[in-house]
């Protein structure tokens, strides 16, 4: 299986180089930043309920996503194959393509909610060229982007089922309740991948996929480090805690005219980055307990920026008002 996979592999880089320009692109619309300066468009300007839904479901996918590849630990085929071009790199594990299960959760629900004919077959669309642009870049086999495909479409499937009781649920709580159940299930996320990584007792990384994933990229692999499901479980407490507070106060509004929406997005995207890269001076490479701490803390305010402090200051500047 794994010779036919990388047969293909070989094929497609090979005998399709042109591929190579708009796999890129589409590789970049699956990264998850992308998503956050979407679901921050639709919760400040658009869409609150809308944003809120996209930013919890993409926590939880993200979550499980990097339990999924401790658990499996296998390589990408530039890993382990001289012959697959590393056109891209990424230090995680392969099996899923976080990138294919992204896609599917991400554009299974605008799909959801569109209902519309044109969108679904542009969502199909979106779904199927992020996750092969992977494959064309030589960051994973085919198999990694068919199992994100599927995970990511379960995982879509489970959050419609639940989001409505669990949503009653968590509603009919103080506002302190909600920010523990936040806390709660970021930790649930969390702690998934690091029973993961404890179920593979002594098991360390071949030797021969750090040296031949350092030859074909120039870049070192750290798979089971754990820093990407700290930051997803970061992100979706930030937001939900961050949003349960926004609505008791109820200041949020999106609907306003496009030069305020402009200023809104401008500045809240401004402030999102200043957060998430002025913290990240403080997260250390070493120790990882250390780093795991910071980066949940760098995760979380940066989610609760997104919001609560955004919809705040628009709340209170009448910069971020429409003039009658």
């Amino acid at each position: 299986m794994a010779d036919l996979q990388i047969a293909f592999i070989q094929e497609v880089q090979g005998g399709a180089a042109w591929l190579e320009g708009p796999a890129r692109l589409f590789s970049l619309l699956g990264l998850p930043a992308l998503y956050l300066l979407v679901i921050a468009y639709f919760y400040w300007c658009r869409d609150p309920r809308l944003g809120l839904r996209l930013a919890l479901l993409m926590g939880i996918s993200g979550g499980i996503n990097e339990a999924f590849k401790v658990a499996f630990h296998l390589p990408r085929p530039y890993w382990v194959c001289p012959e697959v071009r590393a056109l891209e790199s990424y230090p995680s594990f392969g099996l899923p393509s976080a990138h294919a299960q992204g896609a599917a959760s991400f554009w299974g629900l605008l799909a959801v909610e569109a209902r519309a004919r044109w969108f679904l077959v542009l969502a199909a669309a979106m779904i199927f060229c992020i996750g092969g642009s992977r494959v064309v870049l030589g960051v994973h086999y085919p198999l990694d982007v068919v199992a994100g495909w599927g995970f990511g479409l379960l995982v879509l499937a489970g959050f419609l089922a639940l989001e409505k009781p669990v949503g009653r649920r968590v509603a009919a709580l103080p506002l302190s309740g909600q920010v523990l159940a936040a806390f709660a299930g970021s930790l649930v996320l969390a702690l998934a991948s690091f029973a993961a990584l404890a179920s593979l007792g002594d098991w360390e990384v071949p030797a021969s996929w750090a040296a031949g994933a350092l030859d074909r990229s120039g870049e070192a692999i750290h798979p089971l480090a754990l820093l990407d499901a700290v930051t997803a479980s970061g992100l979706f407490f930030g937001f939900a805690a961050g949003a349960a507070a926004e609505h008791r106060r109820g200041s949020i509004c999106a609907a306003t005219g496009g030069s305020v929406r402009l200023l809104r997005y401008t500045f809240g995207i401004a402030v999102a980055g200043a957060i998430w890269f002025g913290l990240g001076l403080f997260v250390p490479p070493e120790p990882l307990s250390a780093a795991y701490v910071l980066q949940y803390l760098r995760a979380a305010t940066a989610g609760a920026w997104v919001s609560f402090g955004a919809p705040a200051a628009f709340a209170h500047s009448d910069v971020f008002r429409d003039r009658a």
